[in-house]
Protein backbone atom coordinates (compact mmCIF):
# COMPACT_ATOMS: atom_id res chain seq x y z
CA UNK A 1 0.00 0.00 0.00
CA UNK A 2 1.35 3.38 -0.72
CA UNK A 3 1.35 5.78 2.02
CA UNK A 4 2.89 8.78 0.17
CA UNK A 5 0.60 12.13 0.92
CA UNK A 6 2.20 13.61 -2.60
CA UNK A 7 2.75 11.88 -5.87
CA UNK A 8 6.19 11.96 -6.70
CA UNK A 9 8.02 12.72 -10.10
CA UNK A 10 10.65 11.17 -11.56
CA UNK A 11 14.46 13.91 -11.98
CA UNK A 12 17.98 13.95 -11.91
CA UNK A 13 19.19 17.21 -10.27
CA UNK A 14 22.29 17.55 -8.81
CA UNK A 15 21.67 19.15 -5.66
CA UNK A 16 24.07 20.43 -2.34
CA UNK A 17 23.13 18.64 1.30
CA UNK A 18 23.91 20.09 4.52
CA UNK A 19 23.26 19.54 8.18
CA UNK A 20 24.41 21.04 10.96
CA UNK A 21 28.62 20.91 11.93
CA UNK A 22 28.96 19.06 8.72
CA UNK A 23 30.28 19.89 5.69
CA UNK A 24 28.27 20.37 3.05
CA UNK A 25 28.32 17.30 0.18
CA UNK A 26 27.09 16.44 -3.87
CA UNK A 27 23.62 14.90 -3.70
CA UNK A 28 21.50 14.07 -6.77
CA UNK A 29 17.38 14.26 -6.50
CA UNK A 30 16.27 11.42 -7.72
CA UNK A 31 11.77 12.51 -7.33
CA UNK A 32 10.07 15.02 -6.05
CA UNK A 33 7.26 16.39 -4.73
CA UNK A 34 5.33 18.87 -2.96
CA UNK A 35 6.01 17.63 -0.01
CA UNK A 36 9.75 15.73 0.01
CA UNK A 37 12.45 13.89 -2.05
CA UNK A 38 14.05 10.73 -2.75
CA UNK A 39 18.03 12.12 -2.57
CA UNK A 40 21.13 10.11 -3.91
CA UNK A 41 24.18 10.92 -1.93
CA UNK A 42 27.42 9.50 -0.02
CA UNK A 43 26.60 12.01 2.76
CA UNK A 44 26.37 10.21 6.50
CA UNK A 45 22.66 10.81 7.11
CA UNK A 46 20.33 9.26 9.50
CA UNK A 47 16.68 9.35 10.02
CA UNK A 48 15.68 11.96 11.63
CA UNK A 49 18.38 14.13 11.14
CA UNK A 50 17.64 18.06 9.91
CA UNK A 51 18.96 18.54 6.51
CA UNK A 52 19.20 21.88 3.93
CA UNK A 53 18.90 21.28 0.27
CA UNK A 54 20.09 23.48 -2.30
CA UNK A 55 18.33 22.02 -5.62
CA UNK A 56 20.21 23.34 -8.93
CA UNK A 57 17.34 23.51 -11.37
CA UNK A 58 17.56 23.33 -15.12
CA UNK A 59 17.55 26.61 -17.30
CA UNK A 60 17.16 28.42 -13.84
CA UNK A 61 20.31 30.60 -12.14
CA UNK A 62 19.38 30.31 -8.51
CA UNK A 63 18.92 26.96 -6.65
CA UNK A 64 15.28 26.04 -5.17
CA UNK A 65 16.79 26.25 -1.70
CA UNK A 66 15.22 23.67 1.23
CA UNK A 67 16.12 25.36 4.22
CA UNK A 68 14.59 22.96 6.52
CA UNK A 69 14.37 18.75 5.51
CA UNK A 70 13.76 16.06 7.81
CA UNK A 71 15.56 12.57 6.71
CA UNK A 72 12.65 10.14 7.24
CA UNK A 73 14.26 6.96 5.56
CA UNK A 74 18.14 5.92 4.78
CA UNK A 75 19.19 3.30 3.02
CA UNK A 76 22.02 2.12 0.12
CA UNK A 77 22.99 5.77 -0.27
CA UNK A 78 19.33 6.77 -0.76
CA UNK A 79 17.56 8.33 1.52
CA UNK A 80 13.98 10.44 1.91
CA UNK A 81 13.26 13.68 3.43
CA UNK A 82 10.29 15.77 3.75
CA UNK A 83 10.40 19.27 3.44
CA UNK A 84 9.66 21.19 6.99
CA UNK A 85 9.79 24.90 5.71
CA UNK A 86 8.16 25.65 2.30
CA UNK A 87 6.17 28.79 2.56
CA UNK A 88 3.23 29.02 0.38
CA UNK A 89 5.11 31.40 -2.23
CA UNK A 90 7.72 28.57 -2.89
CA UNK A 91 4.93 26.23 -3.70
CA UNK A 92 4.09 27.48 -6.54
CA UNK A 93 7.53 27.08 -8.38
CA UNK A 94 8.25 23.84 -6.98
CA UNK A 95 4.59 22.70 -8.51
CA UNK A 96 5.50 24.69 -12.05
CA UNK A 97 8.85 22.58 -11.58
CA UNK A 98 7.02 19.00 -10.91
CA UNK A 99 4.68 19.87 -14.43
CA UNK A 100 7.87 20.56 -16.03
CA UNK A 101 9.38 17.37 -14.80
CA UNK A 102 6.05 15.34 -15.26
CA UNK A 103 6.47 16.47 -19.19
CA UNK A 104 10.30 15.35 -19.27
CA UNK A 105 9.57 12.31 -18.27
CA UNK A 106 6.04 11.28 -19.40
CA UNK A 107 6.01 7.99 -20.62
CA UNK A 108 5.84 7.91 -24.72
CA UNK A 109 3.11 5.73 -26.97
Amino acid sequence: MERRQYPRVPVCYLSRLSAAQSPADDAVVLDLSVGGCRVHSIAPVRPGMEVHLQIALPNQPVPFVVKRAMVRWARHRQFGVSFMSLRPEELGPLRRLMSSARAVYAPVA
